[in-house]
Order: structure tokens, then C-alpha cells, then sequence
């Protein structure tokens, strides 16, 4: 069995635990900036379209009605 009254065991297990919480920390804190960022990316792109859509309507002689 394992004795969890032995300080190093637990000095060694609470390391273990704040390291892999950092570490946690660290990734969902990446992915959420990696997210802001493709949802930028995403709004600029879809606003760049939006603006050469209605640049060419703009640009486009009127018919001509026969």
C-alpha cells in the first residue's frame, strides 16, 4: 500500500498537480487567443468580400432598357 503520510509522496503529488494545472492553463489560454484570432481573420475576409461585392455592383454600367 502506499503510505500518503510520507511528506515527500505528497510534496511530490502536489507538484504534480500545480504543473499539470500550468499546463492546462497554458494550452486553453493558446486555443482560446488561436480562436480570436481565426474568428478575425474570418470577419476580415468576410468583410473584404462584402466590399468587392458591392464595388462591383457599383461599378457595373446600368442596362439599358430596349
Amino acid at each position: 500500500m502506499v503510505d500518503f503520510q510520507d511528506p515527500n509522496l505528497i510534496a511530490i503529488i502536489i507538484i504534480d498537480i500545480l504543473g499539470i494545472s500550468i499546463f492546462i492553463w497554458f494550452l486553453a489560454s493558446r486555443l482560446s487567443m488561436k480562436f480570436k484570432v481565426i474568428e478575425e481573420r474570418k470577419s476580415k475576409k468576410k468583410k473584404n468580400n462584402v466590399n468587392i461585392e458591392n464595388s462591383n455592383q457599383s461599378q457595373d454600367p446600368p442596362k439599358s432598357q430596349n
